[in-house]
């Protein structure tokens, strides 16, 4: 066993080795499901009470991250920004909703309210994001730069 072996696994995380493909995003299909399973967990744990310290609402955040932090390890295109503006909207739409909700409702179910808007804004923020056409440097068209007007410079 090689001393030092997880700094091999750090580096790849934030910056892809060179000549590395980057891979495509997330399928429709499967952020769907996913959304739609982080749902149905939160509101279930939810409506079972399971624990008032660690309710529904923050499994469905912590699933919601586990899911960035894996678009950032696959090397999604565009992975960090879409990052940091999903988390962002995130704690944004979470703040938010939870403000305006009615005191009617129960704590926990306004969180779990709160949380399930956050996640569902983060999650079209996410899937935008790494969708937008990768940006390329603007290359002269043939291939080299001709200097002023045209001409060779001596």
């Amino acid at each position: 066993m090689q001393k030092y072996a997880i700094g091999r696994h750090i580096p790849p995380f934030f910056w892809l080795p060179r000549g590395a493909r980057r891979q495509p995003p997330t399928s429709v299909r499967r952020l769907v499901r996913f959304w739609l399973f982080v749902l149905a967990v939160g509101t279930g744990l939810t409506a079972l009470d399971w624990d008032d310290d660690f309710g529904g609402n923050h499994l469905m955040v912590l699933l919601f991250l586990f899911h960035i932090v894996d678009d950032i390890n696959d090397g999604v295109r565009h992975r960090w920004p879409a990052a940091l503006a999903a988390v962002a909207v995130l704690w944004g739409a979470t703040r938010l909703t939870s403000s305006v909700l009615p005191g009617s409702l129960d704590d926990a179910w306004a969180q779990s309210v709160a949380a399930a808007v956050g996640v569902t804004l983060g999650l079209a923020v996410s899937a935008t994001i790494t969708r937008l056409p990768e940006r390329r440097p603007h290359q002269p068209a043939g291939g080299h730069d001709s200097g002023a007007g045209g001409q060779e410079s001596r």
